[in-house]
C-alpha cells in the first residue's frame, strides 16, 4: 500500500522543519545526511526519498526561512497597522529570538552558508531578500529600498554578533545599539 500524497507532504514539511533546526544550529557543514535523518527520526534512505542531497534539503531550508521572514513582516503589518516596525523590533532585536538558534530568523543562523552554497539557493536567497526589502520599504518610502536594506542587515548582524560573545552584558549592549539604529531607519 502506498502512502498517501498528504501523507508524504506532511513527512517532507517534518523534514524540513527539523533540518531547518539542525542547520541554524549547527551550520551546513556540522551535519550530514545521517544526523539530518537521525534528527528528523528516520534513515537516511528514507530522507533520501524525499530529498536527493543536502545540498537540496538545504536549499528548501533556505527557502522556506525566507519565506517565513517575508510572511512574518507581513503579519505584523497586518496586526499593529502603521505601528508595526516597533513591535516587529521588538520581537527581532529580543532575548527569546537570541537564544533560539533552531527556531529564528534564517538570515542570521544561516546567511554565512548561504554564502558558500551553490547557485540555485543565492539565487532563491537574493530574491526573496528583495522581496523583503520591497515589502518593509513600502512602510518607509522616504527611506526606500536602500534603507529596508539597511534595516534587515543591521538586524541579522546584530543577532550574529551578539551570538558569537560570551557576556550576556555585551549581548544587550549589542542589541541596544542596534535598536537605537533601527529605531532612526525607520522613523518616518
Amino acid at each position: 500500500m502506498r502512502a498517501s500524497k498528504e501523507h508524504m507532504d506532511k513527512i517532507r514539511a517534518h523534514i524540513l522543519e527539523s533540518s531547518g533546526q539542525g542547520f541554524r544550529e549547527e551550520g551546513y557543514q556540522g551535519l550530514g545526511i545521517n544526523a539530518l535523518a537521525k534528527r528528523a527520526g528516520m534513515t537516511s534512505g528514507a530522507f533520501y526519498g524525499h530529498f536527493p542531497s543536502k545540498s537540496q534539503a538545504f536549499h528548501e531550508v533556505v527557502e522556506k526561512g525566507m519565506c517565513d521572514y517575508k510572511d512574518s513582516v507581513a503579519q505584523f503589518k497586518n496586526l499593529y497597522q502603521d505601528d508595526w516596525p516597533k513591535h516587529f523590533l521588538d520581537f527581532y532585536l529580543s532575548q527569546e529570538h537570541l537564544s533560539d538558534v533552531a527556531n529564528s530568523c534564517v538570515v542570521p543562523a544561516l546567511s554565512c552558508d548561504v554564502m558558500r552554497a551553490n547557485d540555485q539557493t543565492k539565487a532563491v536567497y537574493s530574491a526573496l531578500l528583495e522581496q523583503i526589502a520591497t515589502q518593509i520599504s513600502q512602510s518607509t518610502p522616504e527611506r526606500g529600498k536602500a534603507g529596508a536594506l539597511a534595516l534587515i542587515s543591521l538586524l541579522a548582524g546584530s543577532i550574529m554578533i551578539a551570538r558569537s560573545v560570551d557576556s550576556q552584558r555585551l549581548q544587550q549592549e549589542i542589541l541596544q545599539s542596534a535598536r537605537q539604529q533601527a529605531d532612526l531607519l525607520v522613523a518616518g
